[in-house]
C-alpha cells in the first residue's frame, strides 16, 4: 500500500466504525497491499471524493450529485 493511503485507510476504517488495528481493517490493509484491482478502486474513490470536495460551493447539478452519491452508496 502506498504511504499516502494510510490516512485514507484510517478514515475508511473509521467510517466502518473500526479501529485501524481491528481485524477487519488489518484484513482490508493486507488485501489492498496484494490486490492492484482493489487498490485502484480505492484510489479512484479517493480521487472522486477529493474532486468533489474541491468544487467551490459544491454547486453540482442535482442529477450529477444524485448519481455520484448513488455510485458511492451514500444517502441522497
Amino acid at each position: 500500500m502506498k504511504q499516502d493511503c494510510k490516512p485514507f485507510l484510517d478514515k475508511f476504517c473509521e467510517s466502518l466504525g473500526e479501529d485501524q488495528d481491528s481485524p477487519l481493517c488489518r484484513e482490508l490493509n493486507e488485501h489492498l497491499q496484494n490486490c492492484p484491482d482493489c487498490l485502484l478502486e480505492v484510489d479512484t474513490i479517493k480521487c472522486t471524493v477529493e474532486i468533489y470536495k474541491s468544487i467551490p460551493n459544491k454547486k453540482v447539478p442535482g442529477d450529477v450529485q444524485k448519481r455520484l452519491l448513488a455510485r458511492l452508496n451514500l444517502p441522497c
